[in-house]
């Protein structure tokens, strides 16, 4: 297949299959007489692998080493042992993109809180301000660094209208 029909195929722009092939995440494509460039099934396949694990979070760089790890097992015959560490790092690949998850909704979820706080106050929508500047921030010293909590903590200052 054509380049045009594996980028239909794929969902992805013809642009982003050279990209791929200019960062070595797809092999150089055999070209006809003519210097078109042809692909097979499995392009298609590793196409949609690149972007199914870049919809989960993966950089290029830990797609590339998946893709290796994959592609070394797939070719690799016997050796049950070598087989199992390229697994191994693959699943501690995984491991780690999840824990980056599992910080990033631990983050959004501290984000929420006061914007939710600040959106549920009566006549919120009414009070022509922003809700980002109504969100409660921590006190600074005169330094310029941010208050500690508990005894001797800094009120917070109110902001004076002009």
């Amino acid at each position: 297949m054509r380049i045009g029909e594996l980028s239909a195929k794929a969902g992805v722009n013809v642009q982003t299959i050279r990209f791929y092939e200019r960062e070595k995440l797809l092999r150089k494509p055999v070209r006809t007489s003519s210097g078109y460039r042809t692909f097979t099934g499995a392009d298609l396949e590793k196409v949609r692998f690149i972007k199914d694990s870049q919809q989960l979070g993966f950089s290029l760089k830990e797609i590339k080493e998946l893709l290796e790890i994959h592609e070394s097992a797939k070719s690799f015959a016997g050796g049950a042992r070598t087989k199992s560490k390229e697994w191994q790092k693959a699943f501690r690949i995984a491991k780690e993109r999840l824990a980056l998850i599992n910080q990033k909704i631990a983050f959004l979820n501290l984000l929420k809180k006061p914007l939710t706080a600040v959106l549920e106050q009566p006549g919120a929508e009414k009070a022509m301000v922003c809700p980002a500047s109504l969100m409660a921030r921590p006190a600074a010293d005169l330094t310029g660094k941010p208050a500690r909590s508990g005894a001797g903590a800094a009120s917070p200052v109110s902001k004076k209208t002009a």
